[in-house]
């Protein structure tokens, strides 16, 4: 027990994520070992199966076996492995582990982002203004992991829009040594932060600034950016990988119950004769 614990511990799962990232085989090699791996085991599968029930009724077998397994894997991706609670057997996959899609991020709303989400930004602000509130080091490790990822995506365009408006270079307005963060405010739609502003203001001046450094602390204004929050789509893959393999899988077993339905039985073969001693 003290090994699964070990392993589904999240510094042990990060340690082991990243070993197999670096053991990972990619590019033509990839694809050439999947379909060495396919042609080897799934044909050595059907060769031995036709010896016994014919190459037609072979391939339904096999291939209804195959699908399915694919079928199971799916599943396993979108559930993850739960564990066994009462023997102390920890969850040891998460969910969406196999194909994954879009993971959430969050993109900047105004004052120069899309049309659409400066128009979605402002009517929940505008129904839900007093919901927005101030993200600081207490408020929890999920919630400072969300304020921390908006304030990412807020610096990499608060810079070039602080920039522009001062008439210098983007490499000259940098986070969070020129601007920085001065307060975090987010709000919560169908339970989790998806709304945020993340207000930017000149940095401390200190005694490593040159004189064009502090002049410039010096014109900076305060500026605020909307961002919301766009959850993308980690399992759409694996829906499609589950329709795909359930089709594949129902087709395959509709065709071998329709072929053992139709097959007519075979007479047997007159009886060997063993020639007579002389």
């Amino acid at each position: 027990m003290n090994v699964y614990a070990l392993t589904a511990h999240p510094a042990a799962s990060t340690v082991l994520q990243l070993a197999q990232e670096g053991e990972k085989t990619k590019g033509p090699r990839a694809v050439f070992g999947v379909i060495l791996m396919f042609l080897i085991l799934c044909g050595g599968v059907w060769m031995l199966l036709q010896s016994s029930f014919g190459p037609k009724q072979a391939y339904l077998i096999s291939s209804v076996a195959f699908w399915g397994s694919w079928l199971v894997l799916s599943l396993v991706w979108l559930t993850g492995v739960p564990g066994i609670p009462v023997l102390g057997i920890p969850r040891s996959t998460p969910q969406y582990y196999g194909p994954q899609g879009a993971e959430a991020r969050w993109e900047v709303a105004g004052p120069n982002g899309s049309e659409n989400l400066r128009r979605e930004f402002e009517e929940f602000e505008r129904d839900n203004a007093d919901s927005f509130i101030a993200i600081d080091e207490s408020a929890g490790a999920v919630a400072g992991g969300d304020r921390a990822a908006a304030e990412a995506a807020a610096g990499e365009l608060a810079s070039e829009h602080v920039a522009m408006k001062l008439g210098v270079g983007a490499h000259d307005v940098t986070v969070p040594n020129v601007i920085t963060v001065t307060e975090t405010r987010m709000a919560r739609d169908g339970g989790r932060f998806t709304y945020a502003r993340v207000t930017f203001g000149p940095a401390e001046v200190t005694a490593t600034d040159n004189e064009p450094t502090k002049e410039l602390k010096g014109r900076i204004d305060p500026v605020t950016m909307t961002l919301v929050l766009n959850t993308g789509s980690l399992a759409q893959p694996t829906y499609w990988s589950i329709l795909l393999f359930t089709v594949l899988f129902l087709a395959h077993l509709g065709a071998l119950v329709k072929y053992e339905l139709n097959r007519v039985p075979q007479p047997q073969g007159a009886p060997e004769r063993i020639p007579a001693a002389v």
